[in-house]
């Protein structure tokens, strides 16, 4: 008995638990209709124009997944299926269109990615503090660099200070993503709280207690804070060594209605742990700096005091090395598990949810490892513990497996990669490794950031300089961003689309130092830009 195409979808729904329907397309005017949906697509169709969405995609022959966006915050995943139907109108062609709510699973690699990036923050920003003889110095720039990490917009941490029964505060640093957002008022500094109505507070933290507040629950002789600010969000968080109250770490959003999860305020509660270490140290060492300029009596203590400091800094500076030996075994190694078990286990072929969530772990898995691998890297070179190997080899060799290694990225946005090999054939005594690792990811930023149709790879001899250049034909780099093109977790242009951890051309430029070389970059907006690796012959 002959089927209609209505009979052949609700047949081949059974079980289905996506949105699904059955288009029918004419073939010459592009017009289609639904012929039949389950009841979950009806759900999730609700509030949606599919009519204009599906219109551009059947216009464009455009059948990829993509993503809708509902206005009540769901996520909504649309993809195409092919759908037989041989005795059906020779003008017209059949398919099957998928809505899935994807909005969970979104939302929790949203909460990975957000943990994630705070993490890298807060190692920034220690490995900052660590570098610096004194917190005061060095406080503001890390303080800055963990706000980038976070969803807040402004970051400060006021020192306590107690004079006479006189309860103040010196504002240490002060720090806002843009400058369209205000500073803290000016009477936070050397005014007594309690006079300023925010003895509430002062109470409250004195005590260890977070202080999570909106205007709209704050007294009214606090809301002049707000209005001074403009926070719609406040977030004090009391800094503390061992029981002693030493400051406050506050954090500011100026978004409406965006609250921060329960979760992620325990997050920014673990900031202050590590304050309390680091400004206790500060205070230590202003102390002994104290003595000394003014005991001069206790040169022998002084001696032993910094003896004890010295030792205590090469301790730390071991402690440092034995960590990153111990990060590199202990995140690795069980990643590295995980990343194969992944690819190992085997699934029944009808469950497509099982191997779509192994598909997350393999690739959460794999980013997780390169971001850990890029900072381990940087750390190496920052050290000075990078080996060399040196070999000899024609730099042609290496650009073309190079070439072979970046191509499944250029073909997955249909991107041409035109090389120039050098005109006269050279051997090269140099770190085969290093270069390549140069020059993949001079490779991976030009195809991630241009959508020309090809990217160019050049190689030539200049005298006994080799030059290797990568050129795209993207948006280009203003003059002000050159200049921080290659600083730590600096990412430009950055949409959220791309990944990465910003750390990829820090590490091409201590690898081209270290190698003897260089790393330059020429570029203007609007007409792209082109990355050029300058080494010697031999490196000595």
């Amino acid at each position: 008995m002959d089927l209609d195409p209505c009979s052949l979808l609700k047949a081949s729904l059974e079980g289905d638990d996506s949105g699904t329907s059955i288009l029918s397309i004419d073939r010459s005017s592009k017009k289609f209709e639904f012929i039949v949906k389950n009841q979950i697509f009806e759900v999730l169709e609700s509030g949606v124009d599919l009519q204009e969405f599906l219109l551009k995609k059947i216009n464009h022959s455009d059948y990829s997944t993509e993503l809708i966006y509902k206005t009540n915050g769901t996520i909504l995943e649309t993809s195409f299926g092919k759908f037989q139907f041989p005795e059906g109108p020779k003008n017209k062609e059949y398919t099957k269109f998928f809505i899935k709510d994807i909005t969970t699973k979104q939302r929790q690699e949203e909460e990975i990615a957000w943990r994630l990036r705070f993490e890298l923050g807060v190692a920034s920003s220690i490995q900052i503090l660590i570098q610096q003889n004194s917190i005061r110095e060095g406080l503001p720039h890390a303080l800055h660099q963990l706000l980038y990490f976070t969803e807040m917009d402004s970051i400060f941490f006021l020192k306590y200070e107690l004079e006479v029964e006189n309860e103040k505060f010196k504002i240490w640093a002060n720090e806002r993503k843009t400058t369209k957002y205000p500073l803290i008022p000016k009477e936070c500094e050397n005014e007594n709280w309690y006079d300023l109505g925010l003895g509430r507070w002062v109470h409250k933290l004195k005590k260890g207690k977070t202080i999570y507040l909106a205007p709209n629950i704050a007294l009214p002789r606090e809301q002049w804070f707000f209005k001074e600010t403009k926070a719609e969000t406040l977030l004090l968080i009391p800094v503390q060594f061992e029981d002693k109250f030493l400051g406050i770490m506050g954090f500011i959003k100026y978004k409406k209605n965006s609250p921060i999860q329960q979760e992620n305020l325990l997050i920014y509660q673990t900031v202050s742990r590590w304050m309390g270490l680091f400004v206790q140290r500060d205070l230590d060492l202003t102390e002994l700096n104290r003595y000394k300029s003014t005991l001069e009596s206790l040169v022998l203590e002084r001696t032993v005091a910094l003896t004890k400091t010295k030792e205590e800094l090469e301790r730390a500076y071991k402690a440092k090395t034995e960590f990153l030996a111990h990060m590199s075994h202990e995140l690795r190694t069980p990643l590295n598990s995980i990343i194969g078990f992944s690819k190992l286990i085997q699934l029944p072929e009808a469950d497509e949810t099982g191997k779509e969530y192994l598909n997350y772990i393999y690739t959460g898995g794999t980013r997780l490892l390169n971001m850990i691998n890029e900072i381990l890297n940087l750390m190496k070179i920052e050290s000075g513990q990078i080996k060399i190997q040196i070999t000899t080899f024609r730099p042609e060799d290496l650009c073309r497996q190079s070439l072979e290694l970046i191509q499944p990225q250029a073909n997955a946005k249909k991107m041409e990669i035109r090389f120039r090999p050098p005109k006269e054939s050279k051997s090269v005594t140099s770190d085969f490794g290093k270069i390549q690792q140069i020059l993949l990811n001079l490779l991976s930023n030009a195809i991630k950031y241009t959508n020309h149709p090809y990217i160019e790879l050049d190689c030539e001899w200049n005298v006994d300089s080799l030059e290797i250049s990568v050129r795209d034909f993207g948006p280009g780099i203003s003059i002000g961003d050159q200049n921080r093109i290659f600083h730590t977790f600096t990412r430009l242009n950055d949409d959220g689309n791309i990944e990465g951890t910003g750390l990829g051309l820090t590490i091409s430029l201590g690898l081209a130092i270290r190698l003897g070389g260089t790393l330059e970059l020429q570029s203007q907006l609007g007409q792209g830009s082109v990355f050029k690796l300058k080494l010697p012959k031999i490196l000595k």
